[in-house]
């Protein structure tokens, strides 16, 4: 399962303080953010197949005609209005405060009620949802750089006229204001705070006009407000129990004011939520309600079940399946949609030495499991020697052939392929003498003559730590018997879901493998890599621990940073490529991440659903639920 933070899982991931360089100065054409590729020309209804592909050179000080707001979407009239349209998934969302998404599921069911100044469309667009056109940018002076008095970027954004909540009540600029105090509000903790720190000053002329006044030049303003909270509903409920799940939580969300075309009605856990419509809502372009009446998530236990239940006419879509799935529903022709994500399946090392344990943080150093602390007092995946030589150990091609049929594309890096900062990297060959030289090198012997190598104390013996997915626990398994032949022990722990990606505030020091306290070794996830190379940010600038980052595999390289800070506080085009270049480079060389192979978006639409569009970007193919219908 990807990761996520917020609905924008790279810019508010997801799912995160500032660092080093100072800020440059754009020039006044340029845009302030970096420009995305579109996967084909048109956006694709379920079964077509995208293609993957890198963008294009940028020049400096213009957007090289690359467009990034003329969608080429367009959905079909709707032949009726009404019905009802069922969504499955085989793990459950849970969270629904959307600056603490941990899941994509939850980032699906948070496209339907939590929109945003924009969203990303199919083809890799911005487009507006609360905003009104046109989108701020240099060009049309939206965005200043440097900005006004004494600024160093000043944004300006307008708002639609005639926002509501599903309440009834006028949404306007200042419940984004309230949503700017609510992230850097000193009880909150466990939410991504970058960008929304640099905001210096944030002005409300009008219920329709914001301003956002920034200290520093910051690459990721376009997504950087996740989503408006409804001050006159949450001014009354302290922040530190927000935090806690107030007014979030089961028994509350029905209550919630939410801003997107449909509404929690109810949540059943373990079964299902019911959505419906919110006739308070007007979607950009139509000035109307969605067509639907409501939209319901069914949660299966495991994928099988889910394509069952497909098969059965149980549900219309069926969600998060993935490449190992394809032979499965090749059968369902045109309902199947296999498009290439901004998704990569890769294991996590978790860079913690044990002294980093600090209950006072909720960080847990690293695995806790009692079934490796016999390997004695030290964290082995912490060694740089231990990460390249698992890097070294395993065949990735031998998953690809034999777990996925040669279906998925080899990683070489966390970056897509299909984005436009995108730079391929030499990756770390299948080679166990090499990875039995490199333990050596840093000082790993066998020196108990058992097989597996110690050092300081410390036997390389590891916890592996996934999902439930029969997929990954077969990954690791292979990966297992690669780690014994160089001689790393390992234990393999699938866990559910909602442990693994359990979010800070949810997740104690001893809850599995969870990602969020850093209770963990090494583990098999994926993440959704971020359109914009900004969400590279939170997930490895050494700023980013938490609790107030997504820095959950608490990576710490200071040529690491500078190569991020150099993303971070610039909006030269060029600049933020050759960084990202950079930050890719040291990716591999210092082996941040193992990352396996490039995931495909696999989903299924059933025919009585209209105006499905698949979308590979973070917000999900939920990103359009306004337009849906159901087909007479």
């Amino acid at each position: 399962m990807r990761k996520l933070v917020g609905l924008f899982a790279g810019a508010a991931i997801l799912v995160a303080a500032c660092g080093g360089t100072s800020p440059t100065t754009a020039p006044s054409s340029a845009p302030t953010t970096a420009p995305t590729t579109a996967p084909s020309t048109e956006a694709s209804p379920a079964g077509s197949e995208q293609p993957s592909g890198g963008g294009s050179e940028q020049p400096s000080g213009s957007t090289g005609g690359v467009d990034l707001f003329n969608t080429t979407y367009k959905p079909e009239t709707p032949t009726g209005t009404g019905g009802t349209i069922i969504i499955g998934d085989w793990q459950e969302a849970t969270q629904f405060n959307p600056y603490y998404l941990s899941q994509v599921t939850e980032a699906n069911v948070a496209s339907l009620v939590w929109h945003s100044l924009l969203t990303i469309t199919s083809d890799f667009r911005y487009r507006p949802q609360l905003a009104a056109e046109p989108i701020p940018t240099t060009e049309n002076g939206g965005v200043k750089v440097p900005g006004d008095n004494g600024d160093a970027m000043t944004v300006t954004w307008k708002l639609r006229d005639g926002l509501k909540w599903s309440d009834g009540q006028p949404l306007t600029c200042d419940d984004f204001k309230y949503a700017w105090e609510w992230v850097l509000d000193k009880n909150n903790t466990g939410v991504v705070t970058a960008g929304w720190e640099d905001i210096s000053k944030f002005d409300c002329p009008s219920d329709t006009d914001m301003v956002w006044h920034f200290s520093k030049v910051y690459e990721g303003y376009l997504t950087l407000a996740v989503a408006p909270l409804p001050r006159h509903y949450l001014k009354d409920i302290p922040i530190a129990d927000q935090v806690k799940g107030k007014g979030f939580s089961v028994n509350d969300i029905a209550k919630m004011p939410v801003p997107g075309p449909f509404k929690f009605e109810s949540v059943t856990p373990q079964s299902e939520i019911r959505l419906v419509r919110n006739d308070n809502y007007k979607a950009f372009g139509t000035d109307k309600p969605a067509n639907l009446d409501s939209v319901v998530f069914k949660w299966y236990g495991d994928p099988d079940a889910m394509i069952a239940g497909f098969r059965a006419g149980e549900i219309d879509l069926a969600f998060d399946l993935q490449d190992s799935d394809i032979p499965k529903v090749q059968d369902l022709g045109d309902q199947v949609a296999a498009i290439p994500a901004l998704l990569y399946e890769f294991l996590r090392p978790n860079w913690s030495p044990n002294t980093d344990y600090d209950q006072s943080i909720k960080n847990g150093g690293c695995s806790r499991n009692p079934a490796v602390q016999d390997r004695g007092p030290g964290c082995p995946a912490s060694d740089p020697a231990i990460r390249q030589a698992i890097a070294y150990a395993i065949d990735k091609n031998e998953i690809n052939t034999r777990l996925l049929g040669g279906n998925a594309q080899v990683a070489n890096t966390n970056i897509s392929p299909a984005a436009w900062f995108y730079a391929d990297q030499q990756p770390a060959s299948f080679d166990p003498e090499q990875a039995k030289k490199i333990l050596a090198d840093g000082g790993w012997t066998d020196t108990n003559n058992d097989g597996f190598v110690e050092k300081d104390g410390t036997t390389a013996k590891i916890e592996l730590c996934t999902t439930t997915r029969q997929v990954r626990q077969d990954t690791l398994a292979l990966i297992s018997s690669w780690l014994k032949a160089v001689g790393i022990d390992s234990v393999i722990n699938p866990v559910a879901s909602s442990d693994i990606f359990a979010d800070y505030n949810e997740a104690t020091l001893d809850t599995p493998c969870a990602l969020s306290t850093s209770n963990f070794d090494v583990a098999e996830h994926a993440f959704s890599s971020s359109i914009d190379p900004l969400g590279n940010y939170f997930s490895y600038h050494s700023s980013q621990f938490h609790p107030t980052g997504a820095n959950d595999a608490r990576v710490s390289d200071p040529d690491l940073d500078k190569a991020l800070d150099d993303v971070k506080n610039n909006v030269d085009f060029n600049k933020i490529k050759d960084a990202m270049a950079t930050f890719q480079k040291i990716y591999v060389e210092k082996t941040v991440e193992i990352p396996l192979y490039y995931r495909k978006n696999v989903e299924l639409a059933g025919p009585r659903l209209g105006n499905y569009f698949a979308n590979g970007t973070q917000v999900g193919s939920t990103w359009n639920g306004e337009d849906w219908y159901a087909k007479q």
